[in-house]
């Protein structure tokens, strides 16, 4: 059914506004996140070939082309939108729409429509004698979804508490001798017992020198005592993901860890009292860099970006990052999670999800960044 949280219909007609502004007459929403918040119909896209309703909007009409298996489930999920079923390939059924339309420039999302689907679909277009031009502009409808709402606001602060309260759960029953693999499966089920959709990505859990990957996988390798062990995970609820990592060690890790564990709790904090409305990304993670820099962490800091925003993806605008620079927007999500690897030994990311806010950003996580599992 349609979800009463959110009015669609308004985020549609902002959309249709901003078309005034562009270049092109109407514009092609291919992004699973994207065609969600616009139109409320959900389905997930897991590969680039994969896109389960094109959805076109111009300033006075809305279609969105499916095929049979999602029918049902887009007449269910939206109202007020022509449905149109199409069992062929975009590249034939994309023309005949723009021909009903008459649509004449089309801006597109080139950043989920493959190069072999804008070829196919160039070729057809000139086949049929259509007089379209194919614009690309991949972040006209995603740049919408960087503010929050306050239903949005609320369903992201759940699916942390889910996930935060897993991850204590988890704590308590798990042990030195497990391996990373035992622990990632008992954190998934306690968010799924805990009333979690489905995670936010898959889960990590890395022990010593396999926490010197950011993106480690889990392993048969069991953590053991003294051994920092990383997480990172997250749980989703209606849509809206959570994003948070935290390292704990069984017993006493070594001082090199230690000094490098409140290093980084300094950072963190230090990071989250920049952020505020107005500004810049770039210059945020340009002074967290420098601090550990400063603090002797110049080869050993991370490689990944400070944080990046959450929502009904685990990663979206805004970004925080040396690459990247975005002006912060009161009620966006990000997180922040700085982290400092040393390769073959162990790693450390802290990260918590902020809301941006004029004076002061609120921290939505409720867990404490340290752990002491004795007291556990």
């Amino acid at each position: 059914m349609k979800d009463p949280l959110f009015n669609y219909h308004e985020r549609m007609n902002k959309v249709q506004r901003q078309l005034k502004e562009k270049s092109y007459q109407a514009y092609l929403v291919c992004n699973a996140e994207n065609r969600h918040y616009l139109t409320g119909f959900f389905a997930d896209d897991h590969y680039i070939d994969e896109i389960s309703g094109y959805l076109f909007i111009t300033e006075n009409n809305i279609l969105l082309a499916t095929d049979s298996r999602y029918v049902t489930q887009a007449k269910e999920q939206t109202h007020g939108i022509e449905i149109a079923c199409f069992n062929k390939y975009p590249e034939s059924f994309i023309p005949e729409i723009l021909k009903k339309m008459d649509i004449q420039s089309l801006g597109f999302e080139s950043n989920r429509i493959s190069v072999e689907l804008q070829n196919k679909l160039q070729r057809n277009i000139l086949d049929q004698n259509l007089n379209v031009q194919l614009v690309p502009d991949p972040n006209f409808a995603g740049n919408n979804r960087c503010v929050k709402e306050a239903g949005e606001l609320d369903l992201i602060k759940k699916a942390l508490h889910i996930a935060e309260q897993a991850f204590l759960k988890t704590l308590k029953s798990i042990t030195p001798k497990m391996t990373e693999k035992e622990i990632a499966w008992q954190l998934e089920s306690e968010i799924r017992q805990g009333g979690a959709d489905s995670l936010s990505f898959d889960i990590i859990v890395a022990s010593g020198p396999n926490a010197a990957l950011p993106h480690a996988v889990p392993t048969d390798r069991v953590v053991g005592e003294g051994t920092p062990i990383l997480f990172d995970w997250g749980a989703r609820l209606n849509g809206y993901c959570s994003d948070t990592s935290r390292t704990i060690v069984f017993g006493t890790p070594e001082k090199e860890f230690i000094d490098a564990f409140h290093a980084l709790v300094d950072t963190q904090k230090q990071a989250i009292d920049a952020i505020v409305s107005g500004r810049k990304t770039k210059a945020i993670a340009q002074s967290v860099q420098d601090y550990l820099d400063h603090q002797g962490y110049k080869e050993t800091k991370f490689a990944h970006g400070l944080g990046h925003g959450v929502g009904l993806a685990t990663h979206e605008m805004p970004t925080l990052s040396l690459l990247k620079d975005n002006t912060l927007e009161e009620n966006a999500v990000i997180t922040v999670e700085p982290g400092i690897y040393v390769p073959n030994k162990w790693g450390i990311r802290l990260e918590n999800m902020v809301v941006v806010k004029k004076e002061q950003s609120q921290v939505l996580n409720q867990l404490s960044v340290e752990y002491d599992m004795n007291k556990l």
